[in-house]
């Protein structure tokens, strides 16, 4: 026997009870209002009640139905499953929405609640480069309702080996604008700003404050460290990334849970011949491993699940295919920028610290 969530409407409350077949865990990441999971259904207490009983999307609670008739309950499937009750009742997400996210939305760590706070987040990718690209495309299609693109570069050929947002039509066109049309078309839903300069201590400050979650995507050092100093000065947390050659490493900073990058490294190397994308070279698919874990970091942190990348460097090696976990300290009590005796407290007075009048936002020239 079968029922819709509108025919279910027209009973009276109080006659009947829905039943969740799904398990504890999806049970608890969200549920019908006033459902139980079915381990609670008791004989004694449920057996005058009409049974509604639903699964994820109505394929497999009709044998529990058959069941608990076979038992003596008045039992109906609920056609749709608990995908149908949340089309008919949640206002945050469109049916459109629900559909396309479904597949995560099933996952137990985001539900319901998870997909609602993604569409209320807002992530800055600072350069839309090699780890910008898979960063900007899978936080997009996640649902992350604003995403912010810092790039001043244009798209050239070179780019196009592992730049996998930008394509041929994109030649010449500004990075960010040329992600924002693609976004656009894989996602209509997101709010896409753009950001066409480069970032500079001058401009920093008032952008990062716009947002939730900073994804540092950049190939020089002077923008990493701003990056930094301007979220930890801010109370921003970030995730910052680098790739060369077969080898990428991410690392993520959350206000006062653990060291920032600059506790890490300390300083912006002086040596102007430090090997970079541009000099040594980079395997695209590197650049896509490590830009999805940064997507991944943003993921968790918006929506508040598993263990972030905080006081801990996650370190790849793509010839060997190996990866490692490497523990970091608390907090370096030396650190220009978070240490005991700080010496930058504002990045504005302390522009020179960082040698670049405007520091360059594309990864990988």
């Amino acid at each position: 026997m079968k029922i819709t969530i509108e025919e279910a409407e027209t009973l009276n409350l109080r006659d009947i009870l829905f039943v969740d077949t799904r398990g504890s865990v999806a049970y608890m990441h969200g549920h019908i209002d006033g459902a139980i999971e079915i381990e609670s259904l008791s004989e004694e207490k449920h057996k005058n009640k009409k049974l509604i009983v639903y699964c994820m999307y109505g394929q497999k609670s009709a044998v529990v139905v058959k069941k608990l008739r076979e038992r003596g309950y008045e039992a109906y499937d609920l056609v749709g499953g608990y995908k149908s009750w949340l089309i008919h009742y949640l206002d945050e997400l469109s049916e459109e929405e629900l559909q396309r996210y479904d597949r995560q939305i099933i996952l137990p760590e985001i539900g319901i609640e998870g997909q609602k706070k993604l569409k209320k987040a807002k992530v800055l990718i600072v350069g839309v480069g090699g780890l910008g690209s898979p960063v900007a495309l899978y936080l997009a299609s996640a649902g992350v309702g604003e995403i912010g693109l810092i790039d001043a570069d244009v798209v050239s050929v070179s780019n196009l080996q592992r730049q996998i947002i930008h394509d041929m039509e994109g030649i010449n066109v500004n990075k960010a604008l040329y992600a924002k049309e693609k976004i656009k078309r894989l996602n209509c839903n997101i709010k896409v700003n753009v950001y066409t300069d480069f970032i500079t201590p001058e401009n920093i400050e008032k952008i990062i404050c716009e947002y939730d979650f900073i994804i540092e995507a950049s190939d020089n050092f002077e923008t990493k460290f701003l990056v930094n100093d301007a979220c930890v000065l801010h109370k921003k947390a970030f995730c910052h990334a680098g790739c060369i050659g077969f080898h990428g490493q991410v690392m993520t900073y959350v206000p006062d849970q653990g060291p920032c990058y600059r506790c890490i490294f300390e300083n912006i190397p002086e040596n102007p011949d430090m090997p970079n994308c541009s000099t040594a070279g980079v395997i695209g698919a590197v650049t896509g491993i490590i830009g999805s874990i940064q997507a991944l970091e943003a993921i968790k942190y918006i929506t508040d699940i598993g263990d972030l990348l905080v006081k801990r460097m996650y370190v790849f090696d793509g010839l060997s295919m190996t990866s490692r976990i490497v523990k970091l300290p608390n907090k370096n009590v030396r650190c220009k920028v978070c240490g005991d005796d700080a010496s930058i407290t504002n990045i504005q007075d302390n522009a020179n610290c960082y040698r670049m009048k405007a520091c360059a936002t594309t990864l990988v020239g």
